[in-house]
Order: structure tokens, then sequence, then C-alpha cells
């Protein structure tokens, strides 16, 4: 979704960059007489400046700025969950972190032009679908800025390493030489995916934004408490989506003032031996498909192209033929027993069963792993529901290809 702003929004960024250029200003301070921290506005300094764990080769980015001082516009892509999404805040208000954000990059570098921001978060999903939304949605609109938030939905699974450094790469080889920035999240429990995540930052030299790093040691010092930050126990609320934002706006400002590289290039080797690369979705719009006992509809509103089973249909197959070295089903995933069990066959062999029921789930997307060679393969798949579970429900979102 996209987001042009407001003067009242535009206001609303000039105060926090005013903040920002204070809190520059006693760090300034700070770091020329060692002097540690001891008012209140001190120690939010340093908590806003300890957010940012590494700016990376900014060569990218400065050439973004230098377009924006020029008078060019600039759009802000973000990708993540649904801390990205605006949860807590508003899906894509004004209030959360993405719209904060890049209003704020409008009224700091902008001479004339507009900042768009783009926001591509979607609830409860990882990065091994944001992989796979990446090109249609992320970078069908070349944008120039792009932030990757995805270190609470991921896990530690090799599968998200995977897909993450393939969203990153997928990423920076775009045409238009996007500037790429990582930004970590954190739960209340501790978990965050920043080791693994970070590691692939530093492979990349890219620029990474750290909320664990910022807040642990406020939080254990009583100098703040998590509610300050959190409503529940991993989305920030509307004080909390104004942080992110800070962390945000800080990391520019540290980025601007460093001496740039004259070049960067995407490292010849990958992290990981073997990535997801040209990853896409395919539905009813870009398919050829028959339809079995599956209707061209379903109850998500971010996948209207999706199949639904209909139990009166006889269990006939969703067939269709797919080019591609992995394949992925996206499907909706929800607590109620009333969600069953389907079946992937691939060249006539079940190759995966996918369960949609959870009893954690919460009726969002969710993303599988069915099949996976070393070359692109021609695979005919039919996907029907196992025998046992033909009275259940099953929505089929998308279908996951790579390498194509």
């Amino acid at each position: 979704m996209k987001r042009q702003f407001s003067a009242g929004q535009k206001h609303i960024a000039w105060m926090m960059s005013a903040a920002l250029a204070m809190n520059g200003a006693l760090l300034t301070g700070c770091e020329a007489s060692s002097k540690a921290p001891e008012t209140p506005e001190e120690f939010h300094a340093a908590m806003v400046d300890r957010s940012v764990v590494q700016l990376g080769n900014t060569c990218r980015l400065n050439a973004i700025m230098d377009r924006a001082e020029q008078g060019e516009d600039i759009t802000i892509g973000y990708i993540g969950g649904s801390i990205t999404e605006g949860y807590s805040a508003g899906a894509q208000s004004p209030d959360c972190y993405a719209s904060l954000s890049a209003a704020a990059f409008q009224t700091t570098y902008l001479k004339g032009g507009t900042v768009t921001c783009q926001n591509n978060g979607l609830s409860g999903t990882p990065s091994v679908l944001g992989n796979l939304r990446a090109s249609t949605e992320l970078l069908a609109t070349d944008p120039d800025i792009i932030l990757i938030e995805f270190a609470v939905n991921d896990g530690g699974d090799y599968q998200y390493i995977v897909a993450y450094e393939s969203l990153v790469r997928a990423c920076l080889a775009q045409e238009n030489q996007p500037a790429v920035i990582l930004l970590f999240t954190y739960m209340e429990n501790g978990h965050t995916c920043q080791e693994n995540q970070q590691k692939i930052g530093e492979h990349y030299d890219l620029g990474m934004i750290s909320v664990r790093d910022a807040l642990v040691p406020e939080l254990e010092s009583g100098r703040m408490t998590w509610d300050t930050y959190s409503d529940d126990d991993v989305h920030p609320n509307i004080a909390g989506h104004a942080l992110l934002a800070e962390y945000i706006a800080r990391y520019f400002e540290k980025a601007s003032a460093k001496k740039a590289e004259t070049s960067y290039t995407i490292p010849a080797e990958t992290l990981e031996p073997k990535l997801y690369e040209n990853a896409a979705l395919l539905d009813a719009s870009n398919l050829k498909f028959k339809d079995g006992a599956w209707a061209v509809r379903t109850t998500n509103s971010h996948f209207p192209a999706g199949f639904t089973y209909q139990r009166d249909m006889e269990n006939a197959p969703l067939a269709f033929t797919v080019k591609t070295k992995e394949l992925f089903i996206v499907y909706q995933k929800a607590s109620s027993t009333d969600y069953g069990m389907l079946g992937v066959y691939v060249n006539g062999k079940l190759e995966g069963i996918v369960n949609g029921f959870g009893s954690n789930a919460w009726g969002g997307p969710a993303v599988d792993l069915v099949y996976e060679s070393d070359t692109v393969q021609e695979l005919q798949v039919e996907l029907k529901m196992l025998e046992d579970h033909t009275e259940k429900q099953f929505e089929i979102l998308a279908i996951g290809v790579t390498g194509s």
C-alpha cells in the first residue's frame, strides 16, 4: 500500500527530526567527553544511538539522498509482518513506524519532491512468504529504499535463513539499485532472529537496526518498562512505533554524515549454498489450472484469487503444471478442527501433506515447502484433500515457485 503525507503528518515528522537532532547533539557531547548518560534525555539519546547495529556500505543510500536533495521523488518500500503492517497503531496508519519514518525522511532530506511510503507488511507472515511476495508487490514499483522486518516472524530453521537471504539478494539485485536496510524487531520473551539475519547483513555490508540492542539495557536498568513500548508481547504500541521511527531516522542521520563509499558490489558468493531465487506467487489470475472441487475465492482479502475446497464436488483435484525448483503452498491456517489436511501430489506421487489446522493458528496465511530439486523441472501437480479429510475445509491462497 502506498501513502503520501499531509501537512499534519509532515509536522509530526519535523518534530521527531528536531528531537533526533537534539539527541545527536547530546550524543556528540557524550562521545567527545566520554561522559556517561545522566539525564533522561541523555539516556534516550544513547538508546536511539545504540539501535544502529551497522551503517554498512552507504553508497546507494547517499546517492538516493543526493537525488532527494535535487528535488526528485523517492519511494521507500517496507516488507515484514504485522509490526510493519502497523498492528496496534493501525494498519498502514499515519502512526505506524513505516508512515512515520517515511514522513521524517521527506521532512529531513527532500527538497521539493515527495516520499511515497509503500507498506507491504502482512500480518503473521515470515520471510519465506515475503520472498515469494516480493517480485509482484514490493519490487514491482522499483522502491529506492527498502526496509526488511521479519526477525520476530521467522524461526531458527534453515528454511527461514535461506528465504531471508534470498529476499535480501533479490532486493539488492534490482536494476534501480535500491538501498536495503534490515530492521530486527524483538519480543518480550527474548525471541528474535537477529543473530541469523545479522550474519546475512554483515555478508552483504548492509545497514542494520536493532530493537533488542536499543531496548534491553533500558529494560534491565528499570529506566523503561515493556508496556511503554508494547501493549502485548510483541507489537509496538503508538509510542513504540514512534521509537522504531526514531531508530530509523537515526540510521539515516548517521548514514548521511558518513563519507560515502564510491561503489557497492553485491558479493559474488552467497552466504548459503542454495537460495530460493526468482521466487513468485501463482494463483487463478496467472495459473492455467483445472479447478476440480476448488472454487476461485478465499476469505483472505490479500489473496482473492486463491482456491477454496468445495465438499460437494467428490474431492476432484486442483491440477496444474508449473516449472520450478521449489514448490510452496500458501494456505489459510486456523485453530478450528473444521480445517483438514491437503495432499500434494507431484508427477503422480504424494510429496507432501499440508495441515490447515494449527492449535495456535489465528486464521492467517501460512506457507509450506512441499517439493524441491536441484534444477528447474516441469511438474504435474494435483492438490486434493486426504481421503479421511474430505468433509473438512481448506483454502489455498497461492502457489509459490522459484527458479523460473
